[in-house]
């Protein structure tokens, strides 16, 4: 397969099959309306529309959800008023789908591009290009990133490598406890295999979920694929991770996690992936965004000469799609 149809086929078809099943809205007028359900507060819930696009509505103007023919009632926990009706009303705004596709309608989208260079006595450069679409309702949260790196100094290639992964987690309301299931292809000409397969399951817990702060912890089995260069085996796996995102404020927002694989083949052996991000919005209007990346894998298998650890850094734009 070519890198061009991989790389299609992690952009697209990937979250297109994950995609919620509409809800059905009851509000207080009698009246119904058939969404996505990608948000839900103790004093809204934030919906996507066929023909209305994303809107929130009150709390206090809904009756009941219907979602997988499971129904809840609706309490109302703040009082709305004609201003914060208003307020709420200039936040609605139609939603399109991926460049005006109708793919991935009701995710949060980005484009991610990070250009460095220098001159002189040495000479170097590098190119990152990213994609992520994360989405989440009551009973679902999808997150899927797709992300390629490029370096050269003095005309020498020094890294080349490719990922894409994709998680889902079955959400249940009424507990902090969720199941997911996972999976991450990687690409890279550094190192002691050429491509990798790996893939996991396994249950997880929310410690704590706000309107600004999540904290999450998972565990699970898993399996890790290697194919290609010096280094073709099949090593099962567990899963140990943590997951944290805070939004500081209404432009700024930080992303950690740290997650375990140790080899249920050899018990010395272990793989540790730990990222950060930082997204500081530059203007919300224009969806333009500064983002900063730290990324690292440590491989205890790695064969002599090869480092072990595997450290990118990332300063790039980010635009919402």
């Amino acid at each position: 397969m070519s890198f061009t149809k991989i790389l299609v086929s992690a952009l697209c078809v990937w979250p297109l099959m994950l995609q919620a099943a509409p809800s059905t809205i009851e509000l207080t007028n009698g009246d119904e309306l058939t969404a996505d359900l990608i948000k839900h507060t103790d004093s809204h819930i934030t919906i996507v529309h066929p023909v209305l696009g994303k809107m929130q509505l009150s709390k206090s103007k809904i009756s009941r959800i219907s979602i997988n023919d499971e129904v809840s009632e609706v309490v109302a926990t703040a009082e709305t008023t004609p201003a914060h009706a208003e307020k709420e009303a200039e936040k609605a705004h139609d939603d399109n789908g991926l460049f005006g596709t109708g793919l991935l309608t009701g995710w949060e989208r980005r484009f991610d591009l990070g250009i460095a260079g220098s001159a002189g006595k040495s000479q170097n450069h590098q190119v990152n290009l990213g994609f992520t679409a994360d989405y989440e309702s009551e009973y679902t949260r999808i997150a899927h990133r797709t992300a390629y790196f490029r370096a050269k100094s003095e005309d020498e290639l020094s890294d080349h490598s490719f990922y894409s992964s994709v998680n889902r987690d079955w959400l249940r309301p009424s507990t902090p406890w969720f199941q997911f299931a996972g999976g991450r292809f990687d690409m890279d000409e550094f190192k002691d295999w050429d491509y990798r397969v790996n893939g996991n399951a396994g249950v997880g817990y929310e410690f704590s979920n706000t309107d600004s702060f999540l904290l999450l912890g998972r565990t699970g089995l898993g399996f890790n694929q290697t194919l290609g260069g010096e280094r073709k085996e099949f090593t099962p796996e567990g899963l140990v991770g943590i997951e944290s995102q805070w939004d500081m404020n209404d432009h700024q927002r930080i992303k950690f996690a740290n997650t375990l694989y140790p080899s249920l083949k050899d018990t010395a052996e272990y793989r540790n992936l730990t990222s950060f991000d930082w997204l500081l919005d530059l203007n919300s209007y224009a969806g333009v965004a500064l983002k900063v990346g730290l990324l690292n894998e440590y491989d205890s298998a790695t064969e002599q000469g090869i480092d072990k650890n595997d450290f990118k850094y990332t300063v790039s734009l980010a635009w919402t799609l």
